[in-house]
């Protein structure tokens, strides 16, 4: 653990044409996260935008460094505001509620909208799931977006519990799926492809990908507590050689949320938490904060205008480590091994997360409920904590299961 000392963010949030640089907040030397406060929450420049701009891979597509995760979106002006601020790429699913279709409002309502952005949306193609479907399920999200062509089309959440016998692999290896993209863009309806991935063994399933070599764009959960142990270094290294688009997601542990005594740095978490993934070879990180919320739009701009600071890092340093027992890593493989009733605990943390910290309640319930009872819960819980003690960090799987199964079965 690091010293008692705790800086703010000595960094500048700076907006386009700023007449100069400010501090979101002073930093200083022995003060607790308890009196550290976010003193100029969202410091910029009025009329700000973003002018940070990265290449994505080998598509030879400039993104800008923050981009609109649209899980949660639902208001269709926020789209069109993200946009005049320079944010142009957006990232949504055929399963995020109705968010494609409020996609395709903000289209309608908006006209020159369509072309100022980058459009990202997923498919669902399960190991079995024939040409067909694949490409049905394409000319529906061409629909609810109202738009002919798709940027980038990616397979989604590889080794995810809302797939059944999904190992992640076993997806990618369906051959009806690489026809399916052949198709889709010898018709024009889709740009490039991606393939995305939360899992705990993210790193090992899209180096699986990378290697079928017809991926341009990764998806991939990142963030400063498990970036080692998921191992994510090797992931970007191979990526970067295959000049492979890398976008992030989840850059956020646990939904955003801050542990005890950390509550008044909040808004300085979360552009740090921005600042340390752009300090990697990554094009973009997209957030949903950024499609719901105009402060946190000017927030995420004013982070990625400014340079991961040493106080910055001193600052995540603590709050790593008094967030680590609340965060699951999402690994699965420990707590699973270790209980007797075969109970997905990864997959029901994950559903109670989306639930709990995202707001993302029907999405979450759905999840849980396509689990096999068996896979959900166990009597067995209330008395046992094997996972419990298996877990190296300390999360406690037999509460969450159990508040997991009040809130979602």
């Amino acid at each position: 653990m690091v010293d008692r000392r705790r800086f703010l963010l000595g960094a500048a949030a700076v907006g386009a044409g700023a007449a100069g640089a400010a501090a979101l907040a002073h930093f200083v030397p022995g003060e607790s996260p308890a009196q550290a406060s976010d003193d100029h929450p969202g410091v910029l420049a009025p009329g700000g935008k973003a002018t940070l701009f990265r290449k994505l891979g080998r598509t030879g597509l400039n993104v800008a460094a923050v981009g609109v995760g649209a899980g949660s979106i639902s208001d269709p002006a926020l789209l069109a505001r993200a946009a005049d601020k320079g944010i142009n790429y957006v990232d949504t699913a055929v399963c995020y509620g109705d968010s494609e279709e409020v996609i395709g409002r903000a289209f309608q309502q908006n006209p020159g909208l369509r072309k100022k952005l980058l459009l990202a949306t997923k498919w669902d193609a399960g190991a079995t799931m024939p040409k067909d479907r694949i490409l049905a399920s394409l000319d529906r999200s061409l629909k609810r977006l109202g738009t002919d062509v798709i940027d980038v089309m990616q397979i989604h959440w590889l080794g995810g519990g809302h797939l059944k016998d999904d190992t992640g692999f076993n997806r990618l290896d369906n051959a009806a799926l690489y026809e399916a993209m052949q198709d889709a863009k010898k018709a024009g309806k889709v740009r490039f492809f991606g393939a995305t991935s939360h899992d705990g063994n993210r790193s090992k399933i899209l180096q699986y990908a990378i290697d079928k070599g017809v991926f341009d764009v990764l998806l991939i959960k990142m963030n400063l507590l498990d970036y080692d142990k998921a191992d994510i270094p090797a992931l970007l290294q191979k990526a970067k050689a295959k000049d492979i688009g890398v976008v992030v997601m989840k850059s956020q542990p646990e939904g955003g949320h801050v542990p005890p005594g950390f509550e008044k740095s909040k808004l300085s978490i979360y552009q740090a938490n921005l600042r340390w993934v752009l300090d990697h070879d990554v094009a973009c990180v997209v957030h949903s904060g950024i499609g719901t919320d105009a402060h946190v739009q000017d927030l995420a701009i004013g982070a990625a205008q400014s340079k991961l600071t040493e106080g910055d890092r001193e600052m995540l340093d603590e709050y790593a480590t008094a967030l680590s027992p609340e965060y699951c890593r999402g690994c699965g493989a420990t707590c699973e091994a270790a209980c007797p009733e075969g109970v997905s605990i990864g997959h029901v943390l994950h559903f109670r997360m989306y639930d709990r910290r995202m707001g993302q309640n029907a999405y979450a319930r759905e999840l849980y409920r396509e689990l096999p009872e068996k896979a959900r819960w166990s009597e067995t819980c209330l008395d046992c904590t094997r996972c419990l003690d298996a877990c190296p960090h300390g999360v406690d799987a037999p509460g969450r299961l159990l508040d997991a199964r009040k809130r979602l079965g």
